[in-house]
């Protein structure tokens, strides 16, 4: 089997690469603060700080505990944000996701982590895949239910909603899980 830190993603419309310092110019640029609204981390104030997330990511793929991928245009290598399989607990890995707000609406999102989740539905043993979302994210709500990720609620039918500080003191989340069961 091929070295995650070396898998690339084909889908109709996009390139999902691992991650690399080559992209770390314009992670920096566009992961900014609007990006970062509903976000656990905060944007980075110095590049430094984006490199040393890069070589995290980078260190964890060597040994399976991450799939950090640049989205790429799969025509122009056009940068479009970023998507990681974040493995930590292998019977429950989380995804996560970010797209450049020049990107908005185009369903990039959508199909990047639909490819995500049938990689890993083909590659790897887990009980679930989770997909944290904050209650007022629409956009990244439509992407978990578009492709039938499952939020998990209370037996009455309440999402059950998990408060999370930040690193921003002023910030706090109000995340709903969305889940989705190997097949």
């Amino acid at each position: 089997m091929k070295s995650i830190h070396k898998l690339t993603i084909e889908t109709e419309r996009l390139l999902l690469v691992p991650i690399t310092m080559e992209y770390a110019e314009e992670i920096f640029k566009e992961f900014t603060p609007e990006i970062t609204t509903y976000m656990f981390p905060k944007s980075a104030e110095h590049i430094s700080e984006t490199e040393r997330f890069i070589q995290e990511s980078i260190e964890k793929m060597l040994i399976w505990n991450n799939y950090q991928t640049v989205i790429l245009d799969k025509l122009s290598k056009e940068f479009l944000g970023c998507v990681g399989l974040h493995i930590e607990n292998p019977l429950m890995p989380e995804l996560g996701i970010w797209i450049k707000k020049s990107a908005f609406g185009k369903k990039i999102g959508r199909e990047a982590v639909a490819w995500v989740t049938n990689r890993a539905q083909k590659n790897l043993e887990f009980e679930y895949l989770f997909y944290p979302v904050d209650q007022e994210n629409i956009p990244s709500r439509k992407i978990a239910e578009s492709i039938w990720w499952i939020v998990q609620t209370r037996e009455n039918g309440e999402e059950i909603v998990h408060i999370k500080a930040t690193l921003d003191p002023n910030k706090i989340l109000h995340s709903v899980e969305y889940r989705i069961y190997k097949k």
